[in-house]
């Protein structure tokens, strides 16, 4: 009697917890072959990311979000992989169509900042930024790119605002910032750091 892909799931997840993520990928595309699932595409697309195979995970990711292209995450993983491609235009579309599923996933809208940030669209990506910061307020990276994005779009009060607002929670990447976004004036609010 044929095996469907349980048993070549399970094999896949036990190899990935070993650290032998080859046999993991191997694993799990039997478990494809016999039974093409958007859990299993996106496992691949993973296991391909994690061994540097872009392209491959690319098309994985695609596939997930071809097979459940009602969950977000499948088009933002599609979109975080494109990106790292270096291909933004297809990262934004990407990301709209996972924000398209599930608007407030902030990730989606951190994502979609920074490769509009790579265009040179200050603005759009300040736009994006706004939205992840707004949905996560504790994320000190997304603030940075946020800061940089409006000292980049010439919004330097915005981007003072920003380097002030990160110094009460995430004081290095404020620093960061302060220099990056050429607040100089600023830089006795971090002064504790160079002692």
């Amino acid at each position: 009697m044929p095996h469907g892909p349980w048993p070549h799931r399970l094999h896949g997840w036990f190899q990935h917890f070993l650290g032998r993520d080859g046999a993991a990928y191997t694993a799990y595309q039997e478990a494809f072959r016999r039974a093409p699932a958007a859990a299993t595409a996106a496992c691949l697309g993973y296991l391909a990311a994690r061994l540097e195979r872009l392209e491959e995970a690319e098309a994985w990711y695609a596939s997930a979000a071809a097979l459940a292209p009602e969950r977000g995450e499948h088009h933002f993983n599609l979109g975080y992989v494109r990106d790292l491609l270096g291909r933004p235009r297809q990262a934004i579309a990407a990301f709209d169509a996972a924000l398209g599923r599930d608007p407030q996933l902030d990730r989606a809208w951190y994502g979609k900042g920074l490769a509009h940030g790579t265009q040179g669209e200050h603005e759009a990506a300040a736009t994006a930024l706004e939205k992840a910061v707004e949905l996560q307020p504790m994320n000190g990276i997304a603030y940075y790119h946020l800061g940089m994005a409006y000292h980049n779009a010439g919004r330097h009060q915005e981007s003072e605002r920003i380097a002030r607002r990160l110094a009460a929670f995430e004081p290095r990447l404020a620093r960061q910032l302060m220099r990056d976004g050429e607040h100089p004036q600023l830089l006795s609010l971090v002064a504790h750091l160079e002692a």
